[in-house]
């Protein structure tokens, strides 16, 4: 047992400068653990561990039970609050004051509710005012409790979700409406409302003032902002934010010292600059797209058998980031970038670059879970294309558009007959009707049938008897030994001299039309109804019949798809873009539900604001780092994560206390170990498995699970392989992306397995062991500077004098104890979370 001195008990005591995430933070549940552990003995656990064990018992960063913006939330926490303290007032033909709470028109209209901010309604300030005169509800009728206030600043915070749209549906003599958006008619149509419906709507551009002229466009956002008296974050706090945003990586101590003696405008913006210029801005950024195209490199269900060459889809992500692909040309490329590349003539021999990454970006279409070997090969077609349907839907156009599949959308204006007019646009694709090239063999004949446009191919066939009589006639000649050897060994050489072609998982049409598309019965392959011909959905009319009817008549159907998607009037595709980029830049998107821009989802708490950025976004040439520039350089962006009033109630324009996602905890413990790879392509690498994982695993699994080189393994996250059946445990236990369908935003949970796996991984465990050999080769044996420079690689900052002494007290001059030190910073709040 380790004796505990004093300091080591005032450790115990949350010393202010360890900087630790605040317990008003934290949610109930959460705090309530944190105390006890701050007054049990724990006589038994090293003292070391304990930062650990609060960074892991308070890592999630959640709500008690249900999201604030869920249909869910409102049932449960607010609906019982409107019935039991407002309703009987404000409620029915002749509410009190002409309020009604009865819906989201009343309050709306009388705009006593500002969603996204709770400081600016008038609804918190009556219920938590001190004026007996404006106090809600009015005396003697009892006033709300803390925790009612609570949940409706959660609430609105989140946007205000409110399900009902019966003025009446909260009349206290009336049953409760069912939870959830207004279904739509049986009978389907396309109303005033739908196409009034904002995410419909052509982006709106802000009113512009006399000095606007004079603004920047990050001066734009922030007068777009409410105002606020946040403060700002210390420059160093502010500079590791900005690398673990774009990288993922923290920065060095140096890097923040300079930083800090230099933190002006000027300086931010280069570094802005250099950090998105890097590959490792790639690496995170295209780890975010990879999430949400459901990407993986395995086929799934019981073989799970390899998808090969995979990994030159997610190369191609990385580089397009990189290289700042206009992200209309990206979504083109994905869609359809056979036919882009043929449309624009190019070739294996012209422009070669820009062929082969149209052709790998196709691989998009080969992303899906795929059963190689089907019961009903029709379902599984269908399957296959509602799962693509699916996301192109949420990855482009934040639509559930997956819903239509077997009747109309319920909620939403996309029927059934939309549903399979927009599979119509990509039936050329036939996942199960391809013949295949092994991956041993050239398969020549295929590549080069393949390669032929039909242009080659109509003229080889125009001279085709010319070619076969002079064949005939060479043929007809006889070749005495010696030279037919010689010719032998001149074509053996020749072939030898050929570079090996790339193979990459793309699609590729050729020859027949399209096969002819059906709406399905109830979804069923085998009922089909009335043949639909390709054209997009009826609401974006008449936006949805331009793009495609100014298209010359022979533009294949999949480039049309594209085109419409990212064409600039399309009114969904950049406003999804630019909200899940500030969604990644602050914790919580304009439209909070990042995923779902229709009727289930929430609207934008600042509408205006988010079609500016969009609006931004495509006059810059649909320039992803130009968005990454302007709100990076904002005052919002640097404003500290400390909430000023209410800890509970998040702003979508103040940064959030975030864990690390799991590739960048696994990242930045290799950054500061010093033996991070420095790997930028190539194929995926397969890690160390345990024992005890491969024990509970797959047997078909772990037989395919090729363990790479040890030198290899210590390569970014976003190089590992995604095998649906088995993934990286590191990654997978600290909430990696479901790869089966699109993850706009990830879960953050708390469980027991995290705590267990941040404390006795033997992988952590070696990383702790290579920091500590670091600090020896860097500070040398004197206890007090291998801590200042643990401290500088973990926490880029030096460690205070109690720090100093805590550190010594247990180390003791025991050299065996410095991993464990270094495991205990490892997991410690300051590591693993970004303020």
């Amino acid at each position: 047992m380790i004796k505990r001195s004093p300091q080591m008990l005032d450790f115990l005591k949350y010393p202010s400068n360890l900087r630790r995430p605040s317990l008003m933070r934290i949610p109930k549940l959460h705090r309530t653990i944190a105390l006890l552990l701050d007054l049990s003995p724990w006589g038994l656990v090293p003292w070391f561990f304990f930062p650990w064990f609060v960074g892991s018992l308070t890592c999630a960063f959640a709500q008690d039970s249900f999201a604030p913006d869920s249909a869910a939330f409102f049932e449960s926490k607010i609906r019982p609050i409107l019935e039991s303290h407002c309703l009987e007032c404000h409620s029915g033909p002749s509410p009190k004051g002409d309020l009604s709470l009865a819906d989201q028109a009343g309050w709306q209209s009388a705009g006593i509710i500002q969603p996204g901010d709770p400081n600016q309604s008038a609804l918190i300030d009556a219920v938590t005012s001190d004026d007996p005169e404006s106090h809600m509800p009015p005396a003697p009728k009892p006033a709300l409790k803390p925790s009612e206030i609570q949940a409706l600043r959660a609430w609105i915070a989140a946007g205000a979700f409110d399900p009902r749209t019966d003025p009446n549906g909260l009349d206290p003599n009336n049953p409760s409406p069912s939870i959830g958006p207004k279904k739509r008619n049986r009978i389907f149509e396309i109303t005033d409302s739908d196409r009034a419906y904002w995410a419909f709507q052509p982006l709106a551009k802000p009113e512009i003032q006399p000095d606007d002229f004079h603004r920047s466009p990050s001066q734009k956002i922030d007068r777009l902002l409410p105002s606020n008296d946040l403060p700002v974050a210390p420059p160093g706090e502010r500079l590791r934010r900005l690398y673990l945003d774009l990288w993922g990586l923290p920065p060095t101590f140096e890097q923040v010292q300079a930083f800090e003696k230099d933190p002006s405008a000027d300086r931010w913006n280069s570094i802005v600059e250099e950090l998105l210029s890097s590959h490792h801005y790639g690496e995170r950024w295209g780890r975010y797209w990879l999430d949400w195209v459901r990407f993986a490199e395995t086929n799934g269900y019981e073989r799970d058998g390899l998808k090969p060459n995979a990994w030159r889809y997610r190369d191609y992500v990385i580089d397009a980031l990189v290289q700042d692909k206009p992200y209309d040309q990206f979504i083109i490329e994905q869609l359809a970038g056979d036919q882009w590349a043929e449309s624009q003539g190019y070739s294996p021999t012209n422009q070669p670059d820009a062929w082969r990454e149209a052709i790998i970006a196709t691989g998009f279409y080969r992303l899906h879970v795929w059963d190689d070997e089907p019961d009903d090969t029709l379902a599984a077609e269908f399957d296959d294309a509602d799962d693509i349907m699916v996301t192109i839907g949420s990855a482009f156009l934040g639509l559930t558009i997956g819903c239509a599949r077997c009747h109309d959308h319920k909620f939403d204006p996309v029927s059934q007959v939309d549903y399979y007019a927009l599979l119509a646009f990509m039936r050329g694709i036939d996942p199960y009707g391809l013949s295949k090239t092994g991956g041993g063999g050239r398969g020549t004949g295929r590549i080069e049938r393949i390669l032929a446009s039909p242009a080659q191919v109509e003229a080889w066939d125009s001279n085709r008897q010319n070619q076969i009589a002079e064949l005939q006639k060479t043929l007809d000649q006889t070749l005495d030994t010696n030279s037919r050897s010689e010719l032998e060994t001149q074509i053996k050489s020749l072939r030898d001299s050929l570079p090996p072609f790339d193979k990459a998982l793309a699609v590729w049409e050729i020859g027949s039309e399209p096969k002819p598309t059906h709406v399905l019965h109830r979804g069923d392959p085998n009922s089909p109804k009335q043949q639909v011909a390709s054209r997009t959905p009826e609401v974006f009319s008449p936006f949805g019949e331009e793009p495609t009817s100014a298209l010359e008549a022979n533009t294949p159907d999949r480039l049309k798809l594209a085109r419409w998607i990212a064409h600039p009037q399309n009114p969904l595709t950049a406003r999804v873009l630019v909200n899940r980029i500030w969604q990644r830049h602050f914790g919580i998107g304009i439209v909070p539900t990042t995923d779902d821009f229709g009727n289930t989802g929430l609207p934008p708490t600042n509408p205006l604001l988010l079609d500016y950025l969009a609006g931004e976004f495509i006059e810059s040439g649909w320039s992803i780092k130009h968005l990454h520039r302007i709100i990076l350089s904002t005052q919002a962006f640097s404003k500290s994560s400390r909430p000023a009033i209410d800890p509970d109630a998040p702003s979508y324009y103040q940064p959030q206390l975030r864990r690390l996602d799991a590739e960048s905890i696994r990242d930045s413990i290799l950054s500061v170990n010093g033996t991070l790879n420095a790997m930028r392509s190539g194929p995926s690498i397969y890690p160390t498995l345990s024992q005890e994982v491969k024990d509970a695993a797959n047997p078909v699994s772990v037989s395919m699970w090729l363990e790479s080189p040890k030198q290899l393994q210590n390569c970014r996250s976003i190089y590992l392989i995604v095998k649906r059946s088995l993934k990286v445990p590191f990654l997978e236990t600290l909430d990696f992306a479901n790869s089966t369908s699109p993850t706009a935003i990830r879960n953050v949970t708390t469980t027991a397995p995290q705590a267990l796996l941040l404390l006795n991984d033997p992988w952590l465990h070696e990383q702790a062991d290579q920091l500590a050999q670091r600090l020896i080769r860097e500070a040398g044996s004197e206890p007090n500077q291998q801590i200042e420079r643990l401290w500088q690689l973990a926490y880029q900052r030096s460690a205070s004098e109690q720090e100093l002494h805590w550190a010594n007290s247990y180390l003791q001059n025991n050299p065996q104890r410095l991993a464990s030190l270094c495991r205990s910073v490892l997991n410690s709040n300051e590591f693993l979370y970004v303020d």
